[in-house]
């Protein structure tokens, strides 16, 4: 028997990376989200936009729905 999982997310929310998260820009390499690192997460039409700053530069990504699901299930992205 297989579980589905179904989160609900507000609009906006903060979360907490903790475990390896990892994003592609465009066609480049895959990068790792630092960790822990305390996020700010925008809820887009097929994805999440997560976004922190990193030595006073803002930092953007976004993860594809079931990958950010994914993340949650795995518990290496906490909302907080």
């Amino acid at each position: 028997m297989t579980t589905q999982h179904s989160h609900n997310y507000p609009e906006n929310f903060k979360a907490r990376v903790v475990g390896i998260v990892q994003h592609r820009i465009g066609d480049g390499q895959l990068e790792t989200i630092p960790t822990p690192m305390e996020v700010d997460v925008s809820t887009a039409i097929a994805s999440f936009v997560l976004s922190w700053t990193i030595e006073g530069q803002p930092v953007t990504v976004s993860l594809a729905k079931p990958d950010f699901d994914y993340h949650i299930d795995h518990n290496n992205i906490v909302v907080q």
